[in-house]
């Protein structure tokens, strides 16, 4: 499917940021949500997204808009910001920097760190912030500074004090001033915001442009199928709309992130793909991987070629009849998040859980490996069964392949159906009993 670009009025949340050793932020948004407009005038802004949520787009979009009506706009990638600052501009010239410069008028600067593939530790990015702030220095209270950055990525940083050490708001002399008067409102704070995600209005506009015959139709599909979740991003917009341009269908959670899956390992066993890795190979190096992240509790996947640690997970060491070149092409698919620090996350929780519950099902169609898998989601605590706390989300999964996993999941904790996994594809007897026990369980206790 050939890439469209759409263009839609994104919105933006205001973030409470904690202030501590790290950068945390509150899930809690604060305030209502604003528009471009409402953000440009201000000094220093961060905006984070998820993976594929399109801030990239965002930011050079706004870049080419500030052109377009005479301004000054910049867009470069963290990344590239180095000692050839000269070619790091992919939205205007090192020759128009060097005009504002020595110019009075103010300019807008996008910094792009979406692809930190070449950043191997959270230093190179704090020595890239602080060479672009020695870059600007003499005008920085004429520069208005938006940072794009996935949340994880951020917290990698140090605290807040680096864009606040190194990219101040005003100019050298008023803060000195400041500091001499204890004034501490001369150098605003960093304004934290959240990219918003599609409204409905804008996935039937997206899905419009995608080709899209029945927008309602689709739209309902999402709707019905608890969806929005994932269509909320466009880039996991375009895979609900490639399935339904191949299937025209989308069905409940399980049928679209199989075939998100599906669609997503696809490359891998293209006739164009070095190496060429089949699907089925594929999908099983995936779901050793989802496991390895499942059960060690480290998100963190290493590249074959990045940076060992401890909380970091070797790939070779999880499949170890795969080539160097087979583990960098897998990592490198949409099934895992842009390369930071030379790592990557699986992009979705729920295709991680799905996954491994996968690869718990194929563990158990083998002959005398069901005890010990089970073993994983069940366990006797002061003489009672319980469900392993850490793995019900894979086990709302499970009981969707396995059914004597299922039926006792289901006789411990019926309403574990309902806490993830797709309960529509339960048999309907099942979910008939399943409500029942759960509307009994609830009327003893209020006797």
């Amino acid at each position: 499917m050939k890439d469209i670009v759409v263009q839609l009025i994104r919105r933006f949340i205001p973030t409470a940021a904690q202030l501590g050793e790290w950068e945390f932020l509150s899930s809690a948004a604060s305030g209502k949500a604003v528009g471009w407009h409402e953000l440009e005038d201000s000094g220093r802004v961060l905006i984070l997204a998820d993976p594929g949520a399109g801030k990239t787009f965002e930011a050079l979009d706004r870049a080419q808009k500030i052109r377009d009506r005479g301004a000054k706009a910049f867009f470069i990638r963290i990344e590239a910001i180095n000692a050839t600052f000269e070619t790091a501009f992919e939205v205007g010239t090192s020759a128009e920097f060097a005009e504002w410069l020595v110019s009075n008028e103010d300019a807008w600067f996008f910094l792009d760190s979406v692809d930190e593939a070449q950043l191997e530790t959270p230093r190179a990015l704090e020595d890239a912030i602080r060479l672009f702030g020695a870059r600007i220095h003499d005008a920085r209270e004429r520069a208005h500074i938006f940072i794009t950055s996935r949340e994880d990525a951020w917290k990698a940083l140090s605290d807040r004090t680096l864009v606040e050490q190194y990219l101040p708001f005003g100019a050298p002399s008023d803060k000195a001033a400041a500091e001499n008067e204890g004034d501490k409102e001369a150098t605003p704070d960093l304004q934290v915001f959240r990219l918003a995600g599609l409204k409905i209005d804008q996935i039937r506009l997206f899905a419009g442009h995608y080709g899209i015959g029945d927008v309602s139709a689709f739209v309902a599909a999402i709707e019905r199928g608890n969806l929005m979740s994932l269509a909320e991003r466009p880039f996991d917009l375009k895979a609900l709309i490639r399935k339904w341009q191949a299937d025209q269908a989308l069905g409940g959670r399980l049928d679209v992130l199989r075939r998100m899956i599906e669609l997503l390992l696809a490359p891998l066993s293209s006739g164009t793909s070095q190496p060429k890795i089949n699907a089925d190979r594929a999908r099983n190096g995936a779901r050793s991987l989802a496991a390895a992240v499942t059960l060690t509790g480290q998100s963190i996947i290493c590249l074959p070629d990045g940076l060992m640690s401890a909380d970091r997970i070797a790939p070779a060491e999880v499949l170890p009849d795969w080539s160097e070149a087979e583990l960098q092409a897998l990592l490198r698919t949409g099934i895992f998040d842009d390369i930071v620090y030379t790592s990557v996350r699986f992009r979705h929780r729920e295709i991680r859980e799905l996954l491994t519950a996968e690869w718990a099902a194929e563990l158990m169609s083998r002959p005398d490996a069901r005890p010990d898998v089970e073993a994983l989601f069940f366990r006797t605590q002061y003489g009672e069964e319980v469900i392993v706390p850490r793995m019900r989300p894979t086990l709302a999964w499970l009981l969707l392949l396995d059914e004597a996993v299922r039926d006792r999941a289901l006789g411990l904790e019926p309403e574990i159906a309902t806490e993830g996994g797709d309960p529509s594809h339960l048999p309907l007897p099942v979910r008939q009993a399943m409500l029942t026990d759960i509307v009994e369980r609830i009327a003893a206790e209020k006797e």
